[in-house]
């Protein structure tokens, strides 16, 4: 009977045993088959380096450095003490640190996963060297974004950041992946799918104490496409340093072409500090800074009152309309008034009789409000689009702003109530609710500046090999008198003795502009100064805003001479004169 019994067991052992290899073998095939694949196949990334980008003259303004991650395979770890030990003196890591990084690397025990990113060389070689006795530690190249001349140019280059898994759900079907960097502002943003690479890899087969046997495969990554900006650095450079500590924006381009050749925007930042995703206390204060709002680009995202700079506008809907004439006269006796209000002149004596020229040379608020009231609110919104305010000036940059050219109707549906004749006699000297951007204001003094019409600003002349469309001029159909008279006005401003924005005069050479001084209810007025030249043949135009920055025969007027002293020295104005 015992016999029995023991054949009866061994039998049944025996059909578990098969069982349990049937179930081995056969059912969980795939999962110990992917396993075993996993522990001798390695797939070792190659990044595609991001695209160079380049200035108008072939300079190197943003590329890419090699830079060593630290990283482990969490499988092949056999002496985490040691491991721990080497991170701590090596990098100066905390227990807690090391943790939350092996812990990282657990969820993905076959393959390696970075631990800390961006390690000086030196301390790399070290780790590298260590490596060699620690199994499953590994150091890994990488390519980052440097960012050659720091903050200048800041903000048209714009900076990079990890992608997110939200934007990842969204971008992934266009080849993005975890870790990727991709452009947060500027020109990185802009022409981010054109200066992304495609990364590579390749993959080995390793043997169970993860030292290479052989390769299996090998995919080549593709490095991005390199940019050619119709930026000059050296001008660039000027604006910068010019523009200092002011809060503000200063844009200097090709009133024929629409050729950016410098943009800034203060306070700049430093796009480097973005690069590693280390956070540290300045990144943090980019980020936060509210009130200085260091990250946004004052020159297309930032919204302000024109101030004088506007009565261009003013003086052409009246001489288009035919309510003046260039020799309409307007007494100044220092106040305009209307109803029970009066708006002041800046000379509170009074400018006496002026006609278009000397009120805009003068820039004389009676003059201008008579002018305004002249031609009349629908006339002032219409010729205020005309000039491209109220628009997107079509910039290949990111998150520019249309700002608000308003009228009757806008204000019917914004605020619902009726226009009033104050409201107009405030439009003409460019206050009240019109908002404009830098960028707008220097569109708009082109005109003036090639006699013509607007320009789309552009900052790319060429992608790798290929060339971007060249731009236009659309003429907006002022005749040739209203534009004469007009920019005679803006001669006399720089030029004449009495001028307000004689600061901005150069010896050997003919500059022409118009300032503005623009109430803010936050604080200290606004100022501007926007100017070209030569003046009979222009191939410079710019713009000059400072944030409260006083009056703007002042200090824009001063950096405007800057601006237009080193672009002299340059050779601009020698080249096609």
């Amino acid at each position: 009977m015992r016999d029995k019994i023991l054949v009866a067991l061994i039998l049944v052992l025996f059909v578990l045993l098969l069982a349990g290899l049937f179930y081995t073998q056969i059912i969980r095939f795939g999962y110990y088959s992917t396993l075993s694949k996993n522990n001798s196949i390695r797939i070792i990334p190659i990044d595609g380096p991001r695209g160079n980008i380049y200035d108008r003259n072939g300079a190197l303004l943003v590329t890419n450095r090699l830079s060593f991650d630290a990283a482990v395979i969490y499988r092949e770890l056999d002496d985490r003490t040691r491991l721990v030990t080497v991170l701590r003196q090596t990098l100066g890591m905390s227990g807690k640190e090391i943790a939350d990084a092996l812990e990282r690397a657990g969820s993905r025990p076959y393959a390696p996963v970075t631990i800390v990113e961006d390690i000086p060389k030196e301390k790399a070689i070290r780790l590298e060297e260590a490596s060699f006795d620690i199994s499953g530690l590994l150091i890994q190249t990488r390519s980052k974004r440097s960012y050659i001349y720091k903050e200048t140019g800041s903000h048209l280059l714009g900076y990079l950041s990890e992608i997110t898994e939200e934007e990842l759900e969204s971008l992934k079907d266009y080849g993005y992946k975890m870790r990727d960097m991709i452009g947060r502002s500027g020109i990185e943003k802009y022409y981010d799918t054109s200066l992304a690479g495609i990364d590579g890899g390749i993959q080995v087969e390793v043997d169970s104490r993860g030292r290479q046997t052989r390769v299996i495969g090998l995919k080549e990554p593709q490095s991005g496409k390199d940019v050619y900006l119709t930026i000059d650095i050296a001008l660039q450079e000027t604006c910068d340093k010019l523009l200092g500590e002011h809060k503000g924006a200063v844009i200097v381009m090709d009133p024929n072409t629409g050729e950016i050749l410098a943009l800034a925007s203060h306070p700049s930042f430093d796009p480097n500090l973005f690069v590693t995703p280390n956070t540290s206390a300045e990144r943090r204060r980019l980020l936060t800074d509210n009130a200085g709002r260091p990250l946004s680009n004052r020159a297309i995202s930032g919204l302000y009152p024109p101030g004088s700079v506007f009565k261009i506008v003013t003086a052409s809907a009246a001489l288009e309309t035919k309510k003046i004439t260039p020799l309409t006269e307007f007494i100044c006796t220092g106040v305009y008034r209307i109803g029970r209000a009066k708006l002041a002149c800046w000379k509170k004596e009074g400018h006496g009789p002026q006609n278009v020229r000397s009120g805009l040379m003068n820039s004389c608020n009676v003059f201008f409000c008579n002018t305004g009231r002249a031609a009349g609110v629908d006339a002032l919104e219409s010729y205020a689009k005309l000039f491209g305010y109220g628009a997107y000036t079509g910039i290949d940059l990111p998150d520019e702003v249309k700002g608000i050219a308003p009228g009757k109707q806008w204000k019917k549906m914004r605020m619902g109530g009726a226009w009033y004749e104050g409201e107009t006699a405030n439009y003409a000297i460019g206050q009240g609710y019109l908002a404009v951007t830098p960028m707008q204001v220097l569109d708009s003094m082109s005109v003036m500046a090639n006699k013509k019409g607007l320009v789309k600003p552009y900052l790319v002349k060429r992608i790798d090999k290929t060339d971007t469309p060249s731009g236009k001029i659309n003429s907006i159909g002022l005749h040739a008198g209203t534009v004469n008279t007009i920019r005679g006005g803006l001669l006399d401003v720089v030029n004449d003795e009495n001028g307000t924005g004689k600061r901005a005069k150069v010896e050997g050479l003919i500059v022409a502009g118009k300032t503005g001084t623009a109430q803010n209810p936050h604080g200290k007025t606004h100022a501007w100064f926007a100017g070209f030249a030569p003046y009979d043949n222009a191939r410079i135009c710019i713009v000059v805003f400072l944030e409260q920055g006083g009056h703007g025969g002042l200090e824009p007027a001063e950096i405007g001479h800057g601006i237009f002293e080193e672009a002299k020295t340059k050779g601009y104005f020698d080249i096609r004169s």
